[in-house]
């Protein structure tokens, strides 16, 4: 389907910007909005606006970057969007391209881990923690 991870972006990221109509549909579905400050008052179509922003290069502004953020892809924001775009997919695309533009520090989840793995341990029987911690 696509020669490299470099084609997937370009065309994927062509396609949002050419379908999206910054409706703010996929940011109202999102359980995670709750959780982000910076958005707080900010229209839905205006943070979508920023992400599109991002997406495309730019600086993006602090709600938009929020929502990049919080993103935890619960999925919930595909079926809402009118146009048919992933907003998940529309998401990681744009936090990538924000790291990678150094719009946005790459994030250091090195303390997070013995934590994750921790919980994890609760819910595995002691061949799975073999096998997978």
């Amino acid at each position: 389907m696509y020669a490299n991870w470099s084609d997937l972006r370009e065309k994927e990221t062509a396609g949002m910007l050419a379908a999206c109509t910054r409706c703010g549909a996929c940011y109202e579905a999102c359980p995670m909005t709750p959780f982000i400050p910076a958005a707080e008052g900010v229209a839905p179509g205006a943070v979508v606006a920023g992400v599109l922003d991002l997406l495309q290069g730019g600086a993006g502004d602090a709600a938009a970057k929020g929502w990049v953020s919080a993103c935890t892809r619960t999925g919930s924001c595909i079926p809402a969007c009118p146009e048919g775009v992933n907003p998940m997919l529309m998401l990681r695309l744009a936090k990538f391209q924000a790291q990678e533009n150094g719009t946005m520090p790459p994030r250091d989840a090195s303390r997070a881990m013995p934590t994750v793995k921790a919980f994890a341990r609760l819910g595995f029987t002691p061949d799975e923690q073999e096998k997978w911690l």
